[in-house]
């Protein structure tokens, strides 16, 4: 069932308790502020324990971290498998699917889940090598979209997206210097969009895989952008063309 995980922050936390997540104990360091009382209120409603505690104390549960004078443990987050996955996305017309193939940074990983769920995806897919676990780090970065956003992790990516072929899902691959502009392709249809890490992008197998392969006209002389910035702006085309 996963260990418990210790989050930390007002929005998270908030989050975690409107979704409806796992929430075994709350823990403030006071009850000030409006957001601090709405919590407060909510989990005295899904009678959640509240602990009331010291700054030093909530410091060393949480770690080195800005936690907003409240924390909580909550129930490991689990994404689902492969085939629930295809069960859930079966039910979907035209689905929309993010795939993340071995990007290792949580930070990066809880950026692009906050601006996945903002744009309407469906789901978001970890592979079961080269990505982290859902923690704190990612909970907190990804501002507590973890808890709506549904979220499956697969052994293989290759496989899943042999898969979304044949079911005539088009699969794209976001990368760094291709001819083919992002404007260019038609993204109103079902589209797992495939986004890799900073170092390498998405890997080479994964690529042959594809049926398509997008980038972001680039101006600028640096010529790159951070992972999660580049998936936020493909993920709004998406967005844009499913709105026309």
């Amino acid at each position: 069932m996963g260990e418990p995980v210790i989050i930390y922050g007002r929005q998270p936390v908030w989050e975690a308790l409107r979704a409806r997540h796992t929430v075994k104990t709350l823990y403030l360091t006071s009850g000030e502020g409006k957001i601090i009382r709405r919590i407060q209120e909510k989990a005295r409603t899904l009678q959640i324990p509240i602990h009331k505690t010291s700054k030093d104390a909530l410091q060393k549960l949480t770690g080195p971290v800005v936690h907003q004078g409240i924390a909580a443990e909550i129930g490991a987050v689990m994404p689902g498998d492969q085939q629930a996955l295809l069960e859930y996305l079966s039910q979907k017309e035209a689905p929309f699917v993010v795939i993340l193939d071995q990007i290792q940074d949580p930070h990066n990983v809880g950026a692009i889940i906050r601006s996945a769920e903002v744009a309407g995806a469906h789901a978001l897919v970890l592979g079961a090598k080269g990505s982290p676990e859902i923690n704190a780090t990612i909970v907190k970065t990804s501002v507590g979209a973890v808890f709506h956003l549904p979220l499956f992790r697969v052994a293989r990516l290759d496989d899943l997206i042999e898969q979304f072929n044949e079911q005539g899902i088009y699969t794209v691959a976001l990368k760094e210097g291709n001819p083919t502009p992002m404007y260019h392709l038609d993204l109103r249809r079902a589209v797992a969009l495939i986004t890799g890490n900073e170092g390498q992008g998405v890997r080479k197998n994964i690529l042959r895989l594809c049926r398509g392969v997008l980038s972001i006209p680039q101006q600028g002389r640096i010529g790159s952008l951070n992972a999660s910035v580049a998936a936020a702006v493909a993920l709004f085309e998406v967005v844009r063309q499913r709105q026309d």
